[in-house]
């Protein structure tokens, strides 16, 4: 009998590895992807994929003590918390923390993450930065989309100092007047647009 319960404890070992061992595997394979994956599709997939150890009575729980020992082993594997209490994840060893961050801002908030993003290159660098950059990865928006926020921040009072630029070439730049003056800052992103191109 107790060559028998070794047996079982040692399958029921192996099996928790092995899920624990899978859902590090999705993490990473959504972050090669580009991808944050959240806590409820882990679970689902948990479930679903019969990763499951033990017959819990609830096996939301038992999907997330998995969930939680994985990314508690593996040092790559990072949480990002959202204001309603759900989370992402992401590994670090295929997409930085900065990638992570927009496509976790992304999610909640469209305004606050092009008002920072704009700052941050107004700021650090300084130059305005082409509206049309936030319809490419890892921003993906529409550029509609990016028009309506742009709307929508003006009316704001915090979102005050992004305001545009228009080249020669009709192509719009954003910047902050907090880091940039705007004679200063039209004539960087006209250098940027055309200048650069005309004068090689």
């Amino acid at each position: 009998m107790r060559k028998a319960e070794t047996g079982i404890e040692t399958k029921t070992v192996k099996g928790r590895e092995a899920a624990v061992h899978a859902v590090a595997g999705m993490i990473r394979q959504s972050s090669e992807g580009g991808q944050l994956i959240s806590e409820s599709e882990i679970l689902h997939r948990v479930i679903n994929q019969h990763l499951l150890t033990s017959q819990a009575p609830d096996p939301g729980e038992e999907a997330e003590r998995i969930l939680r020992e994985a990314v508690d082993r593996s040092e790559d594997l990072h949480e990002l918390a959202n204001q309603d209490g759900s989370r992402h994840y992401y590994s670090s060893l295929l997409m930085t923390e900065s990638y992570a961050g927009i496509l976790h801002q992304k999610q909640s908030n469209h305004l606050q993450l092009i008002a920072e993003i704009v700052r941050q290159n107004s700021a650090i660098y300084p130059r305005p930065i082409p509206l049309d950059m936030f319809t490419q990865a890892p921003f993906e928006l529409t550029r509609q989309e990016v028009l309506n926020d742009l709307e929508r921040m003006a009316a704001e009072e915090e979102y005050r100092d992004i305001v545009q630029a228009t080249t020669s070439a009709s192509r719009v730049f954003l910047y902050s007047t907090l880091h940039l003056d705007p004679e200063y800052a039209s004539m960087l992103a006209e250098w940027l647009d055309v200048g650069q191109f005309d004068n090689p």
